[in-house]
């Protein structure tokens, strides 16, 4: 029985291996990006019966960058060097974006997607990724009255220790921008990886940082399945500036149009003290005094912290507000500002680009607190109204948070 059984298995191997042909190889996938000793990139895609292969990317220049293709259909292109930094890009095939397959690192931001293409160096040292003790990540559910929502979703990142210790921490509301969501500064921000590196140097207090969803319509990120697709609950990201590094081209930034002050009841700002801030501290060990609050938002999420404090005095005791300021003179925000000085505010950071579109009011704003007498700072590094600045941003105010 044994014996037979052995041959039927044989006659079968030869069965299969005679009469039905193999998969013809696959030829290698283009190394792509590869990055050369002196941070010059070399980009490839393989699309031979392509017209035409663009690259674009968020350094200085990278707009419709042409690729030429060689005998066996592989477009290429070599750049740079380029500078250390997080990098952005997708390729256009006849007009039409393309991610890159042969790098599997992504972002995602609002409902667009990009490549991420990590030059690393000193300046890009505070957001990579090392070997060091790491915090923990959680998505929490919340209730909304104010905005009359069962459920929202927002990010909390705990350090390193919390679950094993009995400790009470501080708390950081951190803000995302125009077109984000909760996911955003942990994506594109790196927020979380930006702290454990603060902690591992001993360049912060461990804090908790909460991240919610700044979009008073929006339960939850996109890339969610949230049905139906595409789903009711839309946003679109805008599209990121041509011009957004360290060392941008001089020039004037260009001048926003005015904006009038948004209603307060019954907005997002009056959510997070109302909602946001009760639910961490039932639910957290933190520490429920203002000057173990903090917190921070670039573009829109900075125009959302300057509501949340000026109408709520004595919640807040450490500010940062990353590319935003008033647009045009409003009668009330003297007032709101001294009674917010009042209240014993610890600092007021305040930071822009210097081709930044928001420069103007970032300067109104930091000549404001400076006028009622606040503990503030102003930062201006080069480049635009994007992420190379705000994570450079978050990592000098968290340094000096809660001392």
């Amino acid at each position: 029985m044994y014996r037979s059984t052995r041959l039927t298995l044989a006659g079968l191997v030869l069965f299969v291996s005679s009469g039905f042909a193999q998969p013809a190889p696959q030829p290698a996938r283009p190394v792509s990006p590869e990055i050369h000793p002196d941070r010059s990139v070399t980009f490839r895609l393989s699309a031979p019966k392509a017209n035409e292969v663009n690259l674009n990317g968020t350094w200085d220049g990278a707009r419709d960058i042409k690729l030429t293709k060689d005998d066996a259909g592989v477009w290429s292109v070599t750049l740079g060097p380029l500078g250390a930094q997080l990098w952005g890009y997708s390729f256009s095939v006849d007009g039409v974006k393309v991610l890159d397959p042969g790098n599997a690192e992504l972002q995602r931001d609002g409902s667009r997607y990009d490549n991420l293409l990590f030059i690393t160096g000193p300046e890009s040292d505070l957001w990579e990724f090392k070997d060091v003790p790491h915090g923990t990540v959680s998505a929490a559910w919340f209730p909304s009255p104010t905005l009359k929502q069962e459920r929202r979703r927002m990010m909390v990142y705990t350090p390193p220790g919390y679950e094993s210790s009995k400790a009470s921490y501080p708390v950081l509301y951190l803000l995302h921008g125009g077109g984000g969501d909760e996911d955003a500064w942990l994506t594109m921000g790196r927020a979380a990886i930006i702290m454990d590196n603060l902690l591992a140097q001993g360049k912060a207090k461990p804090f908790l940082v909460v991240m919610p969803n700044g979009n008073a319509a929006q339960t939850v990120s996109q890339g969610f399945g949230f049905g139906p697709t595409p789903a009711k609950q839309y946003f679109q990201a805008p599209p990121p500036p041509p011009v957004q590094a360290a060392g941008a081209a001089p020039g004037a930034a260009p001048v926003m149009p005015p904006r009038p002050p948004q209603p307060y009841e019954g907005s997002y700002p009056k959510s997070l003290v109302k909602d946001i801030v009760p639910f961490v501290e039932r639910t957290y060990r933190v520490v429920p005094e203002k000057d173990s609050r903090a917190i921070a938002g670039l573009s829109m999420g900075g125009g959302h912290t300057m509501s949340a404090t000026n109408h709520n005095p004595g919640v807040f005791g450490w500010i940062g507000v990353f590319s935003a300021g008033p647009r045009q003179a409003d009668p009330a925000l003297d007032g709101q500002l001294e009674a917010l000085k009042a209240s014993g505010v610890k600092l007021y950071w305040i930071g822009a680009g210097s081709t930044d579109f928001a420069r103007e009011g970032a300067l109104k704003l930091s000549a404001a607190v400076k006028e009622h007498g606040f503990n503030t700072t102003y930062r201006e590094d080069p480049g635009m109204h994007y992420w190379f600045i705000w994570r450079t941003f978050l990592g000098d105010f968290s340094s000096k948070l809660f001392r």
